[in-house]
């Protein structure tokens, strides 16, 4: 029986044009390779400044970074991936987003010709070019708020692919249509695909990826009520969050789960107000460094193997370790994954 030819590579356009501004702007050569089979990335770039001198980057594909605190999640989350290093590529980089990407060490493209690109102990920056017409396009498409909250939903329980919109809705806590628009720009971005089975996500682990690096700017600052300052640090070792409608996030949750961690931040996710026994009780007050912060749940519990009831799904608890850039959470973060976000 005769081998099938694979379909032939058609590239992200974001990624081409990207690569072929850069091109234009440099004079560099570039050529947008397909990735190996089952990859965490969305292609490979392949760079050639001279005849015989090329190197490749794996590509980190993100609708759009419009904040440090994406950079530092992408960041984070570098060391955690096998293809290092690797460019992100994305519709438009302001020049103080570059200059943050070679502060961090990050290789990054945009549609505009934009580039941080260091190989070998050489720079190539390129910065201030306006943003391409196409890139404002498709900046509209980005996750908002509420396609993160869909987003999450789907991550945390891949079974409501296939069970109908009305529940994601619900499940999400958005509207029908919210949950309708996300669906259909999941399917369009190649994020989910079809299968005989049904529907699945085509790369569950680059999913995550981006959900966590995006979720910093795009939803976790939008869901923080408050910090606080307890006066006893382990106070919180006495209370049940379950009982009053609350999960444990970020480093308690991990140190529940791993075993590994020591909590210096305690992170609530509550559906109601936080408990006023619980202020009493630890002296809780106001302060915006404090070591206590409540934030709204972006979904409702997630009941999850090998997790009790009191801590949120390992999704939210991975994407807040990321969230800090700390060297001991992003090693937790990795054991976190490894446990209970195999793919």
């Amino acid at each position: 029986m005769p081998s099938q030819t694979p379909p032939p590579f058609v590239p992200d356009p974001t990624i081409q044009a990207a690569a072929d501004a850069f091109s234009a702007a440099t004079g560099v050569a570039t050529r947008v390779l397909r990735p190996p089979q089952r990859a965490h990335y969305a292609a490979k770039i392949q760079f050639q400044a001279a005849p015989g001198v090329k190197w490749a980057r794996p590509v980190l594909l993100v609708d759009n970074v419009d904040r440090f605190a994406t950079l530092a999640a992408i960041k984070s989350t570098a060391h955690l991936r096998d293809d290092d290093p690797f460019v992100v590529v994305t519709p438009y980089l302001s020049p103080n987003l570059l200059r943050h990407c070679r502060e961090l060490g990050l290789d990054a493209l945009d549609m505009s010709g934009n580039a941080v690109i260091q190989s070998n102990g050489n720079l190539i920056m390129i910065s201030g070019e306006k943003r391409h017409s196409a890139a404002s396009r498709i900046r509209e498409r980005a996750w908002t708020a509420k396609g993160m909250k869909v987003v999450l939903a789907l991550l945390c329980d891949p079974a409501l692919l296939d069970a109908g919109q009305r529940l994601i809705a619900q499940r999400a806590n958005v509207s029908l249509g919210t949950a309708q628009s996300t669906f259909r720009d999941l399917i369009e971005r190649g994020d989910i695909v079809a299968r005989k089975s049904g529907f699945v996500f085509a790369d569950a682990a680059r999913s995550l990826d981006e959900w966590a690096a995006l979720y910093p700017s795009r939803l976790r600052s939008q869901l923080l009520v408050n910090r606080y300052r307890a006066a006893d640090p382990s106070w919180w070792r006495t209370i049940d969050p379950a009982a009053e409608h609350c999960q444990f996030g970020g480093e308690v949750a991990a140190a529940l789960l791993t075993g590994y961690l020591k909590p210096a931040t305690v992170t609530l996710y509550c559906q109601q107000a936080l408990p006023r026994q619980w202020m009493i009780d630890a002296r809780l007050r106001l302060d915006p460094q404090g070591d206590v912060e409540v934030l709204t749940a972006p979904v409702p519990p997630v009941e999850t193997a090998g997790v009790p009831p009191s801590v949120a799904h390992p999704v939210l608890v991975y994407a807040d370790l990321v969230a800090t850039g700390d060297s001991r959470n992003i090693e937790t973060a990795r054991m976190l994954r490894e446990q209970f976000l195999a793919a």
